[in-house]
């Protein structure tokens, strides 16, 4: 039982903390940092790792409870259920996430973070060998493009490294005679990290630095850091007091996938898509 509660909470920090970015920066320019309780609802018609999909191209449904407190630290626990030809919306984990939001200071602003990933065994996720991660980012706010970056690390049997660059433009339109408030957050991203894989080599017999004889086939463990996508998105977010509304249509490429030869169940899979979450939430 105690194993269950701990892979769901470990779930619902890896999916908020892609998602929460671009509604963070909505609400943080119009919600005053207070003591809040938050809870959220948000459905992906896609759920994908930096592009990388599971072979039925799940969707997702990922209900989230979570606090935020006047000096900035803050907590959440998403739980994700998923929805394909063989699971009719199965929970499949949960992403627990602590952290500590700076104060913004000459434009600057940002965040701490640790996620911990709580996935069933049997989960089809494509992050389910995830562990645990935790990270930085930093944005620098300004009038013409908001210039975001961020650095973490992704713990499973080994540890990898992960960078994200990104640019975007946050429009706020206050809605007369009103407390409503619209917002648009056009948005890119590149993300880079490590990779771990194996590749096999012929290397020639050596005795003494010379060669001698054939040649033998050897398997060797590689870790480089590549660009694992691009991202474009354009969140859209409605605010009515305590109530919030979002939709954030999106467009994920992938790059660098890993293909192992005639062995299509460890190769990744992705392919360049258009998806959509759509999130609805209340601050108490």
């Amino acid at each position: 039982m105690k194993s269950t509660y701990k892979k769901t909470a470990i779930a619902i920090l890896a999916i908020a903390v892609f998602y929460s970015t671009a509604e963070a920066q909505v609400n943080d320019t119009s919600i005053q940092r207070k003591n809040q309780f938050l809870a959220n609802a948000t459905y992906q018609s896609a759920l994908h790792y930096f592009g990388r999909t599971d072979s039925l191209r799940s969707q997702g449904f990922f209900p989230s409870i979570g606090f935020e407190t006047k000096p900035g630290f803050y907590g959440n626990a998403s739980f994700i259920f998923l929805n394909n030809p063989v699971q009719n919306m199965d929970y499949t984990g949960t992403v627990v996430e602590g952290g500590y939001r700076f104060p913004e200071k000459k434009n600057f602003s940002g965040n701490v973070f640790y996620s911990h990933f709580l996935y069933e065994d049997n989960s089809t996720v494509v992050q389910a060998a995830l562990k645990g991660q935790t990270g930085v980012n930093l944005t620098w706010n300004n009038k013409i493009v908001n210039v975001n970056g961020g650095a973490d690390l992704k713990f499973s049997n080994r540890t990898d490294l992960g960078l994200t660059a990104g640019l975007d433009r946050l429009f706020i339109y206050l809605i007369p005679k009103t407390k409503y408030a619209l917002a648009i957050n056009p948005s890119a991203y590149v993300y880079g990290g490590t990779q771990n894989f194996t590749q096999t080599v012929r290397k020639r017999n050596q005795i003494a630095g010379l060669p001698v004889g054939g040649q033998q086939t050897v398997s060797e463990e590689v870790t480089q850091f590549s660009v694992l996508s691009y991202e474009f998105s354009a969140p859209v977010v409605f605010v009515a007091g305590k109530f919030n509304a979002t939709i954030s249509p999106a467009y994920v490429m992938p790059q660098n996938l890993i293909k192992v030869a005639n062995r299509p169940d460890i190769s990744e899979n992705g392919k360049n898509m258009f998806y959509v979450s759509a999130s609805v939430g209340v601050r108490l």
